[in-house]
């Protein structure tokens, strides 16, 4: 079915153009305000339909010339072909539709120091293509691999050890893993690079045998010099989740060494780091210039101490609280890698801990930087029940974010200051920056 004519009024969280059709929303991707398009019907509910361009009558937005030969089929990037301050300034004006009764608090979006080849973690499925194993990215809207010789978000050095990695794999007849029928081995080829270019590689099986690993460590450590680990991942579960619970290691440790600024952190390779490390020291600079040198502050949900570690110099004390115990052991390797004396780690969950931090710590401020889901009811109820003054909360999924700023609000916050930051140039993604204050 082919919708005519459909005229885009805005655009929403998730990377669509937004507009209407014989009295029904119409969600239609790589489209902007001010485009009228002919699209292709994906899938049509009660009251809106999800569609595909098919022919533009008219540009709202000018439209640049692109240089990847998979944009549009690739789910890597959404928005390569605008120009970047555009792609700031929809972001924005996302924020805004998210939060329309506080425009005034928020800011223009902090672009990225880098709009490309910014990532320093990828993991790339892989497929069978013509009897070869591949790798890739998922396509739009699909778990169909689309294979990417090269890459707008990714260095290409590090392109170039995936497809040595595939190679070899090649070489030695193993199979990709099809999720359909479960059969075959390769499920990701996974990427990890410091600020000293240095690599981790992380292979992810679905059986526990690996052909001829001692080749491949032999062939990435001759090619690549810089590949300092190479693991192999298991996952044998159906589920979507990447990464599996055990490893082997085939060469080097399970982690190196990484920095934002002058802080420095020992990173696992199953850890949780921001992607995009020029972009998060812009963040960790406003989450220290917004506590006070008295604060005692919370940092919830730490992993390894990243936000806690950087802004321990200028705060009174600081309290990392993690449920993983490794993140925790790691946490406090980096304390003492920092030379740190006045940040603690203490290996919980939040929401059983939470009263006594409080009470034992007398804290003041707590910052949030939680997993998409954003925050559980508990733990919003016992910051209500709480003395903490103030909330400074990052997030990369500002609908769930709105959730639990309504909460706070109601419980006697007030917003401060927004700040959407572009932690992911070229994609719908954005980094949303609140702080509360109550």
């Amino acid at each position: 079915m082919i919708l005519n004519k459909v005229k885009i009024d805005k655009i929403i969280f998730k990377g669509f153009g937004l507009g209407t059709y014989e009295g029904k929303k119409v969600f239609i991707p790589f489209t902007y305000p001010g485009d009228i398009v002919d699209a292709e019907v994906l899938s049509e509910k009660k009251d809106y339909y999800k569609a595909l361009p098919k022919t533009f009558h008219k540009y709202g937005v000018d439209r640049i010339e692109i240089d990847c030969p998979v944009f549009k089929q690739c789910g890597g990037c959404n928005s390569l072909d605008i120009d970047y301050q555009k792609q700031c300034d929809f972001k924005k004006e996302v924020i805004e539709d998210i939060f329309p009764s506080y425009k005034s608090k928020i800011t223009n979006t902090i672009p990225s120091p880098n709009q490309y080849f910014y990532r320093n973690k990828v993991f790339f499925p892989v497929t069978d293509k013509d009897g070869m194993i591949t790798y890739g990215m998922f396509k739009n809207l699909s778990h169909s691999v689309v294979s990417a010789s090269s890459c707008r978000l990714v260095d290409s050095f590090l392109l170039d050890i995936a497809q040595e990695v595939c190679n070899h794999l090649n070489n030695v007849k193993e199979t990709a893993y099809n999720e359909r029928s479960k059969k075959g081995n390769i499920r990701h080829i996974g990427l990890r690079v410091n600020s000293e270019n240095e690599v981790m590689v992380i292979i992810v099986t679905n059986k526990s045998k690996l052909a001829f690993t001692n080749t491949l460590v032999k062939t990435l450590r001759d090619r690549f010099p810089q590949v300092v680990a190479i693991i192999q991942n298991i996952n044998k579960s159906d589920s979507n989740r990447i990464l599996g619970n055990h490893d082997k290691m085939l060469y080097g440790e399970p982690y190196f060494i990484d920095n934002i600024s002058k802080k420095k952190y020992k990173i696992h390779y199953q850890s949780f780091f921001q992607v995009n490390r020029k972009l998060t020291e812009i963040i960790y600079k406003q989450i220290k210039d917004d506590i006070s040198n008295s604060s005692i502050v919370m940092d919830a949900y730490s992993g390894v101490s990243t936000i806690g570690l950087y802004i321990a110099d200028k705060a009174k004390s600081v309290i990392s609280v993690e449920s993983n115990e490794w993140a925790c052991q790691d946490a406090k390797y980096n304390i003492e890698l920092n030379g740190a004396s006045n940040i603690q780690v203490l290996n919980s969950k939040l929401e059983d801990k939470f009263k006594q931090i409080i009470n034992d710590f007398k804290v003041d401020t707590i910052v949030f930087d939680p997993p998409r889901k954003g925050l559980d009811s508990k733990i919003r109820r016992l910051i209500k029940e709480s003395t903490i003054s103030k909330i400074i909360y990052l997030s990369c999924n500002p609908t769930t974010q709105k959730r639990d700023v309504d909460d706070f609000i109601i419980d006697g916050f007030n917003i401060e200051k927004i700040i959407p930051f572009d932690m992911f140039p070229n994609t719908y993604h954005v980094e949303n920056y609140i702080v509360l204050q109550r």
